[in-house]
Parts: C-alpha cells; structure tokens; sequence
C-alpha cells in the first residue's frame, strides 16, 4: 500500500468515528434521537460518514486492483464484475415491482410502498449501488488506458 494511500484511510477512518461518535453522544447524551434532516448539526455527520465510507472503499479498491495488476493477473477479476452487474438488481427490483403496484394496486398503495421503497430502501443502498458502478467503470477504463499504453 502506497503512503498516500494509508493517509488517505487514516483520514477517512477519521472522519468514520468523529460521524459516529457524533451521532452517539447525539443519541445517548443529549437525548435527541437521530432527530429530522431539517439542520446541519443532523445532516452533516451523515454525509461525513457516507463520504468517508465511499473513500475507503475507493482506496482499498484501487489498491486490490493495483496489486492484481503487479502480480500478473486482470486487475478486473470475474467476481468484480459480476459484482457491478449484480448492483443493477435493486433497480430492476424496484423497476419491476413498480410496474406491476401501478397496473394492479390503488393510489394509497402506491403512495405506501413508495415511502417504503424511498425511505427503507433508496437511502442506504442506491448510493452504495451508484458508487460502486461508477467506480467500477472509472477503474475498468483507467486499466484499459494502462494496458493500451503498455502495449504500444
């Protein structure tokens, strides 16, 4: 692992427990709960979390693919692939449940199963779902551009 690489997951490992330990002292001292996403105080350590969380992902990815590529194999193995065309099931889930709640279902439960989708659902793992399709198609691309000038 590069030096750059362990300051950037010191930071991000950082940013991780400041988030968290934020939100417990939130929780069990001051007695607030996880409150509304209505102020900053509530929004922010959120949004450090998930960043930081995305980070790290990014660092120990980039540094796998790396040391695949050092050891002579693809740095974007079958299992990492399969990966990126599996995060494309919750859409289609929900594309597909969507259709047949429209056609079948009334208007309050339409109205109900989307507040379920948005809010149990679309939050915690449609961003993970984008990042990880934007960083394996960022990665697949900066790997084929090594490869081509490696080859000429």
């Amino acid at each position: 692992m590069k030096k750059y690489e362990k300051y950037l997951l010191g930071i991000f490992g950082g940013c991780v427990v400041l988030s968290a330990a934020f939100l417990l002292y939130r929780i069990l001292v001051l007695d607030k709960g996880l409150g509304l996403f209505d102020s900053i105080d509530v929004v922010l350590p959120w949004f450090l979390g998930f960043g930081a969380l995305f980070g790290i992902i990014a660092v120990l990815v980039s540094w796998r693919l790396r040391k695949r590529a050092e050891a002579g194999k693809e740095p974007i193995s079958k299992l990492y692939m399969w990966s990126f065309i599996l995060s494309f099931l919750p859409f289609a889930a929900i594309l597909i449940r969507s259709v047949f709640r429209g056609v079948s279902e009334t208007l309050l439960d339409v109205v109900i199963w989307y507040a379920v989708i948005i809010f149990g659902l679309i939050f915690p793992v449609f961003p993970l779902m984008i990042f990880w399709q934007v960083l394996y198609i960022v990665k697949r691309i900066q790997y084929k551009e090594q490869m081509k000038v490696v080859s000429d």
